[in-house]
């Protein structure tokens, strides 16, 4: 006797799946900022910054999406980028909302059960997407550095930010005697195929990389420079702070207090009222976007237990 199929995937479940969560969602977004508050802190910036906040936001995200496309793209099924970014989406969101560093594993949790990719590829993707981010900020944030203090270490500063632009190069070059040495252990053969091993790839990483954080860390240092006044390179290095933030293995949920204080220490002296006022609404901009992505992210859930419903039947 011939095994029955599988039934379809009822249509109206995800529907039915998504009600709940769209209420759990704004319940969440109350909780966690307010409405109010949200809508004052967009409400706060002129029109035409506004409207560069949310392109320079979407840009990004889209230019990261698609690094990591093209990252796994050996991997998943053609035309995936819409679900990669959606991915993307709730992989900030809860980046962004889980504290120590626990939102990092949604991303190869559900690069497996969206596209049966292995832990260790989707592990080692996510590790060398970071060091392609480390790599970026970091150097902007000595260079940036380097033009506050022209007078004092300068060049130094420049020297460093230029020697940790060259950081993915330096794993580039180690990745084939590092295959040949764990030739033997295939997870890691699987965790380091994540990283290029064309010079052209390569490229394509870092110039999806730079553009993508150029353009998150433009509209952030603009922000804070309209409602703090903060100069060009204070405001870039404030941006730099609360962005990386982020990256503290211990903060508040959503990041609430931290943020703010890698903001004010990114723009240093004169730290005034203003100042603190300005990382504020810039915190809530950053939760904004992270949630209104997530928001948009929400059809993909269904398709996420449906891979758990598949792996269980098999």
């Amino acid at each position: 006797m011939n095994p029955r199929p599988p039934r379809p995937y009822p249509t109206r479940r995800p529907l039915v799946f998504l009600l709940p969560i769209a209420a759990a969602y704004g319940a969440a977004v109350e909780w966690l900022c307010g409405w109010r508050q949200l809508f004052a802190a967009w409400s706060a910036l002129s029109w035409q910054l506004l409207l560069a906040f949310v392109a320079a936001m979407l840009a990004s995200y889209a230019l990261r999406a698609w690094r990591l496309y093209l990252g796994a793209r050996e991997a998943l099924p053609a035309a995936a980028y819409a679900s990669t970014l959606r991915l993307l989406w709730l992989h900030n969101a809860a980046n962004l909302l889980l504290p120590a560093r626990l939102g990092e594993l949604s991303l190869p949790w559900m690069l497996g059960r969206r596209f049966k990719l292995s832990w260790a590829h989707g592990g080692g993707l996510l590790a060398w997407l970071r060091v392609l981010d480390l790599h970026c900020v970091a150097a902007l944030a000595l260079a940036a550095l380097a033009l506050r203090l022209r007078h004092r270490l300068g060049p130094a500063w420049l020297t460093m930010a230029v020697s940790v632009a060259l950081l993915p190069l330096a794993f580039h070059l180690l990745r084939a005697p590092l295959a040949a040495r764990l030739r033997a252990q295939p997870r890691w053969g699987e965790a380091l195929a994540a990283i290029p091993a064309g010079v052209p790839a390569l490229l394509r990483d870092l110039a999806l990389t730079w553009l993508a954080w150029l353009l998150k860390l433009a509209v952030f240092a603009a922000v804070l420079q309209a409602l703090a006044g903060a100069a060009p390179a204070a405001a870039l290095l404030g941006a730099i702070g609360g962005d990386a933030s982020t990256l503290l293995p211990l903060h508040a949920p959503a990041g609430a207090g931290t943020f703010e204080a890698g903001v004010l220490a990114g723009l240093g002296d004169g730290v005034s009222g203003s100042a603190l006022a300005a990382a504020v609404t810039l915190h809530l901009l950053l939760l904004g976007s992270a949630l209104g992505g997530a928001l948009l992210a929400l059809p993909e859930i269904p398709l996420l237990m449906q891979g758990r419903r598949d792996a269980a039947n098999h």
